[in-house]
């Protein structure tokens, strides 16, 4: 049977998901050891689906809007605090967390639960600085 080759099927071992992120394998794993990117082992070795990766670089999935933001943070959901009115989201992105507050009814459209993938989409025209 002939060796598979990046980007001929949906598993891929370490190295060819590195190439498939487009990262260097030593930067690979570290994402892996920080706990970045999700790593099963089959057999010992590391073994990485396509789907969990394009969900990694954000990706959209079929049929879902495409949005012009460039400023696309991947994390999990971590924390919600919901009133009547509106919500406070908590994304853990890895070494940092993201609050967003969006409406009650858009979180119940998005049927975030604790512990779900999100996208958080930067858009900002202005930022504040404060000296500290």
């Amino acid at each position: 049977m002939p060796k598979q080759q990046s980007g001929k099927g949906d598993v891929f071992t370490a190295g060819e998901a590195a190439r498939y992120v487009r990262l260097t394998l030593p930067t690979f794993y570290r994402y892996i050891w920080e706990g970045k990117i999700q790593a099963p082992k089959i057999g010992g070795r590391y073994r990485f689906k396509r789907a969990l990766l394009d969900e990694w670089l954000g990706k959209k999935k079929a049929g879902t809007e495409d949005v012009s933001g460039r400023n696309k943070l991947i994390g999990r959901v971590r924390a919600i605090k919901r009133d009547a009115i509106m919500a406070q989201v908590d994304i853990d992105i890895g070494p940092y967390m993201i609050t967003a507050v969006i409406t009650r009814d858009a979180l119940d459209e998005l049927g975030l639960r604790i512990g779900d993938s999100a996208v958080a989409l930067v858009k900002a025209t202005e930022v504040m600085v404060v000296k500290n």
